[in-house]
């Protein structure tokens, strides 16, 4: 990660808060350098190289050294080292190796580039008038490393041309792939990899020309149509491509005004900070809200030196003083992150205070309580269930540290002392929680890991057991009372975080 951009404070250090309703709130400020705050930029130029597209690929190829000199110079002055790629596509009933060209992978030599885009010569195009540019833009939308050549902290920026709208889907049968493709499935996987895209559109005028007409009467044709029958796609392809990816869209273009076009926006797109956010990673984003939400920006030119930005940490406060058992943390970054790519970051520490005391405890997913099973009977191995809080102290449990263990979780029901336990040390998914009397054991700890703070409420912990690594769960997600507890291995987290969940529970002091 290149750190371009200062963080105050560099680190913030918090603890949970069972007790306020409210939220900490920390004040992060992000101060830009006056340049190179993105260092790196990448730009890859793609066209339409079916033969309607010969007098547009002659205007750019004729001044293509002026166009790479001139975003060269945007680069230069903004600090980025720029590289250059380059590429065409085709119809989808063009020969295989035309429908996509990879020609000239991402690097340093505008020479490169500039002959990669000498090559390009309009031809083909198949019996339709769609295009396969959805095809080529799924196969631009790779991870950095890939043989496209987008580097990992690099601003990466798309020049689409055409002249005409896609395919839409272009089914496996067509594309020999795994997969459909379509426009949805193009553009999401454009903008998981942070890629703006620059759209220019050449077509003349008409309802189903340009890269926003009209899909459908255009995309018949006996190959495409055989293999994936349905001729699908709306209208304004290219502008919603563009805007989801935070890029730009121009219609109307003509071989006298492409060259210019393709300078004025690729130098925006090369000088222009298109936005500043702060985004936690997903260990801390249960735990903080970012204000503003949506950053700052766009700065085209000059850009204020520092940015002020609000957390707020649900069930937070400042540190306690240090828990008489194990040490339970939480520990993430707050990225900044500056067009898709990160500049810089805060770390953020959320501690476990102690916590011995009694407890209600909560199902987030039923807000049923844990409670023993019978409240009536007194004798060893007495099950445990969630149900309605009704004041029992069968429902009401004491957190017992253990000196460099976690705690003992025992219930307060005076008849007799009893302890929650994963039965017979069992390690297997399912096993049965229930309460003894016998204290002993690292089956009988447990860890209270905190898992998110949900805005204007306690935070929320999965109950980890010491000896098994699983978590305190209610058999099957059941909201319904009596419904047991068991420990299954911990999924809480996957695939994002959800407040509610059967593995998620509150502890309200008693």
């Amino acid at each position: 990660m290149p750190v371009t951009a200062q963080l105050f404070p560099a680190t913030i250090d918090l603890a949970t808060d069972l007790e306020s309703p409210g939220a900490h709130q920390e004040q992060v400020q992000v101060r830009l350098p006056g340049s190179g705050v993105l260092p790196k930029i990448d730009v890859y130029f793609l066209t339409d190289s079916t033969g309607s597209m010969g007098g547009v690929i002659g205007a750019v190829r004729d001044r293509v050294e002026e166009i790479l000199n001139r975003l060269v110079n945007a680069a230069n002055s903004v600090g980025a080292d720029v590289h250059f790629g380059v590429g065409d596509y085709k119809d989808m009933e063009d020969p295989q190796p035309e429908r996509f060209r990879h020609q000239v992978p991402l690097g340093a030599s505008p020479a490169a580039a500039t002959a990669g885009i000498r090559t390009w010569a309009a031809a083909g195009g198949g019996s339709t008038g769609a295009e396969g540019q959805f095809y080529a833009l799924d196969q631009l939308a790779q991870p950095p490393g890939g043989s496209i050549g987008w580097r990992a902290d690099a601003k990466r920026i798309v020049v689409w041309i055409g002249d005409m709208p896609g395919h839409d889907p272009i089914c496996q049968a067509v594309s020999g792939l795994t997969y459909d493709i379509t426009e949805h499935s193009a553009t999401t996987k454009l903008q998981a990899r942070n890629i703006f895209v620059l759209a220019i559109s050449t077509g003349a005028a008409g309802p189903t020309s340009g890269l926003n007409g009209d899909p459908v009467p255009v995309s018949g044709g006996t190959v495409y149509q055989s293999l994936c029958g349905v001729l699908g796609g709306t209208a304004g392809q290219g502008s919603r491509v563009a805007a989801a990816t935070g890029g730009t869209y121009r219609d109307g273009i003509t071989p006298a005004t492409v060259v210019q076009t393709i300078i004025d926006l690729g130098t925006a797109g090369i000088t222009t900070l298109g936005n500043v956010s702060l985004v936690p990673d997903h260990v801390i984003a249960p735990f903080v809200q970012v204000s503003p939400a949506g950053g700052y920006g766009p700065f085209t030119g000059a850009h204020p030196d520092t940015l002020d930005f609000q957390l707020h940490f649900p069930g937070a406060t400042s540190p306690a003083g240090a828990p008489v058992t194990r040490e339970i943390a939480v520990e993430g970054d707050v990225d900044v992150v500056v067009d898709g790519v990160k500049t810089g970051s805060t770390r953020v520490k959320i501690t476990v205070p102690d916590l011995a005391g009694r407890y209600r405890v909560q199902s987030t997913l039923s807000d049923l309580y844990l409670q023993l099973d019978d409240p009536n009977w007194t004798g060893d191995g007495a099950n445990v269930d969630q149900n309605d809080y009704t004041g029992l102290e069968a429902q009401h449990w004491e957190l017992v540290p253990v000196s460099g263990g976690g705690y003992r979780i025992k219930n307060c029901d005076p008849a007799r002392d009893r302890y929650l336990e994963v039965v017979g040390m069992s390690s297997a998914d399912g096993a049965e929680v229930l309460t003894r009397s016998d204290p002993s054991g690292p089956h009988k700890e447990w860890l209270l890991i905190p898992v998110g703070s949900p805005a204007g409420g306690a935070p929320v912990f999965r109950i980890q057991n010491l000896h098994t690594g699983k978590v305190l769960d209610i058999r099957g997600g059941s909201t319904e009372r009596d419904a047991p507890v068991f420990q299954y291995f911990y999924w809480g987290d996957y695939p994002t975080y959800r407040q509610n969940h059967n593995q998620h529970w509150r502890l309200e002091r008693v």
